[in-house]
């Protein structure tokens, strides 16, 4: 049975319940943290239970799963008393169940072996370390986390690690250093699971816009490869703008995009086709500029649209390498700009 890695929860929940902090620790609670806690204690305990595990631990559990049951129903009446109540009754089970798995085992009767281990297992407690520091640098850690999940939007749920922290400060208060390191490795653990979700989202929306970039850049390439038709360019040049043009376009990730990049800035670089490249950029930059724009309260819709009509004229003179009128065009259309922002 697997009550090795889910004993330190119930160490966890047995120093709120015997290590004489309890009233201390419900006057911050948020009892939809308790029900998350015994519901987490409820699965793993369900797991280490089998057909073959004895009746005695059956009933038991079926006991603890009732509490979390009124437990969940006095949260919703806001029967905060009946909620501790049946919250600290339920992990006690809960946490008998694991004891008596784990000394399912081995025989049951206490023998010289088992005292001396209990007497090393207190030596061992006095000595443990205070993880004040620990707990510091993994709040300053996870306060970090917080704000790059806001960075990139990311629904992120911090309201246990808060609990769990609040509770190793009030456990290391208490001198109950044992307990705040399982409380500690708790912590790590939800951490863990919470950077992976930020990666993950983070990693999307990062391809997402390598996505759009390599779109946007499409448009360039292919004005650029009209111009170089209209200049003269001569085949063998143009042939490999347009595969580069290809494998960027069937690009998916940003490592990819980025690559294909490179190789039609080395080709323009190459063949001396990069004329228009400071004209380009500022097409791209006015584009952010009305992107940012178009979401912001108060702009006039007209001066927008007709900021738009005017970059679409733009992108017409640079297809035809009519890049004089361009750049006059771009000159106007930002100083049009700046006016829709002053009049915000």
């Amino acid at each position: 049975m697997k009550t090795i890695a889910t004993f330190g929860l119930f160490i966890l929940v047995a120093s709120m319940v015997l290590g004489g902090a309890t009233s201390n620790v419900y006057a911050q609670d948020d009892s939809t943290i308790l029900l998350k806690l015994a519901k987490r204690a409820q699965n793993q305990v369900q797991n280490q239970i089998s057909s073959e595990s004895p009746d005695k631990i059956k009933r038991l559990f079926e006991e603890g799963v009732q509490n979390v049951n009124s437990l969940e129903k006095a949260i919703r009446n806001n029967d905060v008393d009946s909620a501790k109540k049946h919250f600290l009754t339920a992990m006690k089970i809960f946490t008998q169940i694991s004891r008596q798995s784990t000394e399912s085992d081995v025989p049951t009767k206490e023998s010289t072996s088992e005292v001396a281990a209990k007497t090393a297992s207190d030596s061992a407690r006095s000595t443990v370390k205070d993880p004040s520091n620990d707990i510091q640098r993994l709040q300053v850690y996870v306060n970090s986390l917080k704000t790059i999940a806001k960075k990139y939007n990311v629904s992120i749920d911090f309201s246990e690690l808060d609990e769990l922290f609040r509770l190793s400060k009030q456990q290391i208060k208490d001198n109950q250093f044992t307990l705040a390191l399982d409380t500690l490795q708790k912590i790590k653990e939800i951490i863990v699971e919470i950077n992976k979700e930020i990666r993950d989202e983070a990693s999307k929306q990062e391809s997402q816009r390598a996505k759009e970039y390599a779109q946007k850049y499409l448009e360039q390439l292919d004005r650029l490869i009209e111009n170089a038709k209209n200049q003269g360019v001569s085949d063998e040049i143009i042939k490999k703008l347009e595969n580069a043009r290809e494998n960027l376009s069937s690009a998916n990730n940003p490592n990819d995009i980025i690559k294909e990049i490179r190789e039609i800035l080395s080709i323009k670089k190459q063949f001396e086709l990069t004329k228009n490249d400071r004209l380009e950029s500022r097409v791209l930059q006015v584009e952010k500029t009305m992107s940012r724009l178009s979401q912001m309260d108060g702009v006039d819709q007209d001066d927008l649209a007709n900021a738009k009509d005017t970059l679409q004229s733009i992108k017409r003179h640079l297809y035809d390498g009519e890049f004089d009128t361009a750049n006059e065009l771009l000159r106007d259309l930002a100083k049009q700009l700046q006016e829709i922002k002053n009049s915000l």
